[in-house]
């Protein structure tokens, strides 16, 4: 009887050992200071569809949508891309999204941010560029 029970014992332990165990809790992306718009960077041609009154939404599973809480911050990131080669230079124009900062972004690597869901185009930025 012993033989059996020691096997029963061992698992109920090992049981134990690991259910006190728990998953590390991951921590939530720390937001930037609060935005009163959100700002992306995407092809100027939107602005043609904008101001003939069509709807223009963004699709983050069609392309990535980095996020700026200022359309000055966009530009930077934007001219950066470019220069890096990573985007074709262009007529690239900054727009504004419908939507709070804290609903529409989603921790893309250290201090970015990326569209996490679909989000119309509210307006496009007037720049010196």
């Amino acid at each position: 009887m012993k033989s059996r029970a020691l096997p029963g014992i061992m698992l109920a332990l090992l049981l134990a050992a690991c259910g006190g165990k728990s998953a590390p809790v991951e921590q939530a992306a720390p937001q930037p200071a609060p935005c009163p718009f959100v700002y992306v960077y995407a092809p100027g041609n939107y602005i043609i569809d904008i101001a003939g009154g069509a709807d223009v939404v963004l699709d983050p599973m069609a392309q990535d949508f980095p996020l700026f809480c200022a359309p000055t911050d966009a530009r930077a990131a934007l001219n950066a891309e470019i220069a890096a080669g990573r985007l074709p230079a262009g007529d690239w124009r900054i727009y504004r999204v419908e939507g709070q900062f804290d609903d529409l972004a989603q921790k893309s690597g250290p201090n970015q941010y990326s569209l996490k869901r679909m989000a119309p185009i509210v307006d496009w930025v007037t720049e010196n560029i």
